[in-house]
């Protein structure tokens, strides 16, 4: 069957459109997302544009935490390309048409590997929607842009790692992650410990390197987990790899205070 129309997908039925033989753009997307709704016309042009040649899928957020969890989503729309039911990349973003239509011609093997496109998006997290629910997955992420509380560490993104890194009075230790990177998951338990103890002292954060390249290339991470200790916006401290909680908690004590 061809579809020439964006398709709803879900817990229950993304096995069977990963494997309908196509590439597949995902959109994490929730239903009073304004800035989500900023990619609807362009989402129709291109799954008309695309038809037979690759699936362009909405899953709403609230419906389906399982895969919000799955793709590592933090911001809205969400966006993942996937090939040969591969993930190639992730990003966020009510992204312009044209990037769009050239990752969907790369993952037709119709062109070449194009930078990770971007536009406006929102934090997933919220206290409430605007009809008043909270979201069904019930998992809270510290809005990007926050000194983190007990909630756990802060999410960075590109947009927003000099506000947060630049301008804190506290140290910041930011892990350099994947959701891919077996490393990168043990050491999580580590750093939600960290933020935990160290709130009102310091800073805890991470920064997914597949979601925001540019920082990632800007302080040449080459292997995860990387983990960097900053002050007044400086590199002080660098630790690469899994260390263990005691490793990872002196060194970011050294620099309180």
């Amino acid at each position: 069957m061809v579809f020439s129309t964006p398709i709803r997908t879900g817990e229950q039925s993304i096995d069977r459109v990963l494997k309908a033989g196509l590439p597949v753009l995902l959109v994490f997307e929730r239903r009073d997302c304004a800035t989500c709704r900023q990619l609807d016309a362009t989402l129709d042009r291109l799954a008309q544009q695309f038809a037979g040649k690759a699936l362009i899928a909405r899953i709403d957020v609230d419906d389906n935490p399982a895969l919000v969890q799955k793709y590592s989503i933090s911001d809205l729309p969400g966006l993942v390309f996937i090939r040969n039911g591969a993930t190639l990349a992730r990003t966020a973003g009510a992204a312009p048409a044209t990037a769009l239509q050239a990752w969907l011609n790369f993952l037709c093997g119709e062109g070449p590997q194009p930078p990770l496109p971007n536009g406006p998006s929102v934090p997933l997290a919220k206290a409430a929607t605007s009809n008043g629910r909270t979201p069904s997955n019930g998992s809270y992420q510290q809005p990007t842009g926050q000194a983190q509380t007990a909630t756990g560490p802060v999410v960075l993104r590109d947009a927003t790692f000099d506000q947060v890194v630049g301008q804190s009075q506290q140290p910041v230790l930011v892990d350099f992650w994947a959701p891919w990177c077996g490393p990168c998951r043990a050491v999580a338990p580590s750093i939600e410990r960290l933020a935990h103890e160290f709130a009102g002292k310091a800073v805890v954060a991470k920064l997914n390197v597949d979601e925001n390249p540019y920082t990632a290339q800007r302080f040449g991470i080459t292997g995860i987990p990387a983990l960097y200790i900053f002050k007044g916006g400086r590199v002080v401290e660098r630790l690469v790899g899994a260390q263990p909680y005691q490793v990872l908690r002196q060194a970011l004590a050294r620099h309180v205070g």
